[in-house]
């Protein structure tokens, strides 16, 4: 009979002791979860941005940019290019 008791007790013992070992994992996980779901403004994803032959207006480039800044996005890459569009 002891040894069943103390057999129940081992077990036991070594139960908690490993469910205290991933108490800290936890934390990592929900750093990582919070993190990948609003990152850093450095790890957002960024775009190339192309305007041809001047066709632009400021309330056009306002719009777009409040858009991507909505959609998350982290940097614009700005590009004006001549490529003979009227």
């Amino acid at each position: 009979m002891k040894k069943v008791f103390w057999g129940f007790i081992s077990i036991s013992l070594l139960f908690l002791a490993d469910s205290c070992r991933f108490d800290n994992s936890y934390k990592e996980i929900d750093s990582l979860r919070k993190h990948f779901v609003t990152p850093p403004d450095d790890a957002r994803p960024g775009v190339y941005w192309y305007f041809m032959d001047g066709n632009l207006s400021k309330e056009g480039m306002t719009k777009d940019l409040e858009s991507m800044k909505k959609a998350g996005i982290g940097s614009v890459v700005f590009l004006e290019v001549n490529v003979g569009v009227p």
